[in-house]
C-alpha cells in the first residue's frame, strides 16, 4: 500500500531503462516461495527455452544462469515474503553471470528481506521528497498559482516520511 510495486513498474517501463538493458523480466514472488515456479517464470519472461515438465530445479537454474551470462539484465522480484537466507543465496548465485550494469529490484513489505536482498533502498531526504512531489504535483501549473499550495504540499511530503511515492 506504499507504492513499492508502482514505483518498480515506473522504472521497469521507462524508455531509458528499456534502452539500457539487453533483457528484462518481472516475476511476482508472493507468499508461497516456490523456487521452481520462480525460475520457470524468469525463463519464460526472458524467452529462454526449457521443458515445462521433467526438468529438475538444478537444470532449470543452470539454463537461467547460462541465459543471463554476458547480458545486461533487469529483473524485478515483486512482493517477496521469503526470509530464508539460503534461498536468497541460491538465487543470487544464479544471477552472477550477467554483464556489468545488470540490476535486480526487489519489492517487499518486510525490512528483514530488504536487508538480505541485493541492495537496500533507503528513504529519500525531505528535500528530495519535496523535489519529486513538486515535479509531479505542479508539472502543468502556472507558477503564481501553485505557490499558495506549497505549504500544503510540504505537509504531505512530511507525512510521507521519505517514501518516494508517485
Amino acid at each position: 500500500g506504499m507504492g513499492k510495486t508502482t514505483l518498480a513498474q515506473l522504472v521497469y517501463n521507462d524508455k531509458r531503462v528499456n534502452n539500457h538493458f539487453t533483457t528484462k523480466a518481472w516475476v511476482c514472488v508472493s507468499e508461497a516461495y516456490d523456487a521452481t515456479r520462480i525460475t520457470k517464470e524468469l525463463l519464460r519472461e526472458l524467452e529462454i527455452s526449457f521443458s515445462d515438465s521433467g526438468e529438475s530445479l538444478n537444470s532449470l537454474q543452470l539454463k537461467l544462469q547460462l541465459g543471463l551470462t554476458e547480458k545486461r539484465f533487469l529483473l524485478v522480484l515483486d512482493d517477496v515474503w521469503n526470509r530464508d537466507y539460503d534461498d536468497w543465496d541460491k538465487l543470487k548465485m544464479m544471477l552472477k553471470g550477467g554483464s556489468e550494469g545488470s540490476k535486480i529490484i526487489v519489492t517487499t513489505r518486510d525490512n528483514r528481506i530488504a536487508l538480505m536482498s541485493i541492495h537496500h533502498l533507503d528513504l529519500i531526504s525531505e528535500e528530495d521528497s519535496w523535489s519529486l512531489f513538486e515535479k509531479h504535483a505542479f508539472r502543468d501549473k502556472d507558477n503564481e498559482n501553485w505557490r499558495e499550495l506549497e505549504v500544503i504540499g510540504k505537509k504531505i511530503v512530511n507525512k510521507c516520511e521519505g517514501l518516494p511515492l508517485d
